[in-house]
């Protein structure tokens, strides 16, 4: 793909309705934009060859950096208790945090520019099937609180992208250690009853290896996201194959979580899933039975990147002190989440199951009492 840094400028316009000048929303069952007052539909103009791979070391580079904000107009807020920001464009608002529940007290400012996105996975999940796969979720939890139901039964669900970086980079990874070839030792040994058997044992044989291996890796997902709990982000399966190119109509009536990773440390963990990876070249590479490796030393080289955004439906529920996060796959439904038990409800089945029982040796001595 061609690596090119610079800002599409009419990626920041505003979508209005041409018929009433509403601002339009973005409709995941028709994947076009809409006008919620007078049933108008506009066709998001994307193209998919348009997505750019920019380069890691030139955008590193503070003279060669470019930032824009989400969209014109775009404005945030951020959440005193987990830091999490959320940028959303008006007439939308964000009046409470969808990763720990807290009330947002501050007010909202002009979005900051950041490295700007190249791709979104739009949703296709509207918000009335979020809503159901949260119900039936919800539903199957037996001894839930009753708060987790009561968010279950809201009319709407709160939908925000999630940012992520993506990287490509080609490898070439030089190795020394060495290979062991197993063998079969025949032995002598003599038993408890004082005879003399032969059995055989394995040992191994170790051989110096070195050598060199290469691999590439391409759009290796990063989530820039901390807000959303370890578990539940690793769990979130996306298709990066279905990216189209970023357009701020997609924000449209939704929200967007300002990326809390920063692009050197998505690097760093990028160099860090792909590291197993290549160790299971080198020990491929160095064959045999059993392998030691002693180093590795790995160049990377072609490294480019991109910002995407990936759609999700949050809420997000304190009990007892403590929050609990539910997540909403926006392209497939699937729901990730925690859930406490209820003491009160697991209390009120045991006095329950107690009574039964009393109830029915009370019945017992009483039929025993007429005999």
């Amino acid at each position: 793909m061609e690596n090119n840094p610079e800002i599409d400028e009419e990626k920041v316009k505003r979508h209005l309705c041409q018929n009433c000048g509403a601002d339009m929303v973005f409709d995941p069952k028709v994947g076009k934009l809409a006008c919620p007052y007078c049933d108008s539909h506009k066709t998001i103009e994307t193209n998919v060859a348009g997505l750019v791979e920019r380069d890691f070391g030139s955008f590193l580079r503070p003279e060669a950096e470019r930032l824009q904000p989400l969209a014109k107009d775009a404005m945030q807020v951020s959440c005193d208790s987990c830091g999490a920001t959320v940028t959303f464009v008006p007439p939308s608002t964000a009046t409470s945090c969808d990763f720990c529940a807290e009330m947002i007290v501050a007010q909202p400012k002009a979005a900051d520019p950041l490295v700007a996105p190249e791709g979104v996975l739009p949703f296709s999940i509207a918000n009335k099937q979020a809503i159901s796969s949260l119900k039936k979720w919800t539903g199957s939890r037996w001894f839930a609180p009753s708060k987790l139901k009561t968010m279950a039964r809201h009319d709407r669900a709160e939908s925000i992208y999630l940012p992520y970086w993506t990287f490509d980079a080609n490898t070439e990874s030089t190795y020394q250690g060495q290979r062991g070839d197993d063998y079969q030792e025949s032995y002598t040994y003599t038993d408890s009853d004082g005879n003399t058997k032969r059995s055989t044992r394995t040992k191994t044989r170790w051989y110096p290896a070195a050598g060199q291996t290469a691999r590439s890796f391409d759009d290796v997902p990063i989530p820039a996201s901390t807000s959303v709990l370890p578990d539940y982000i690793d769990s979130l399966s996306w298709d990066f194959g279905e990216l189209t190119s970023y357009e701020p109509a997609y924000l449209s009536g939704h929200k967007a979580q300002t990326y809390q990773v920063s692009l050197e440390e998505g690097y760093e963990k990028f160099q860090a899933v792909t590291k197993p990876i290549i160790r299971g070249d080198v020990v491929g590479d160095i064959g045999g039975d059993r392998q030691q490796i002693d180093h590795i030393n790995t160049e990377y080289f072609d490294i480019t990147f991109k910002h995407v955004l990936v759609p999700v439906y949050a809420g997000a529920y304190r009990f007892n002190n403590n929050v609990y996060q539910i997540i909403v796959n926006g392209r497939t439904g699937e729901v990730h989440g925690e859930r406490p038990y209820s003491r009160l409800k697991i209390g009120c089945l045991i006095v329950s199951i107690f009574a039964v029982i009393l109830f029915i040796i009370l019945l017992v001595v009483i039929f025993n009492s007429f005999n």
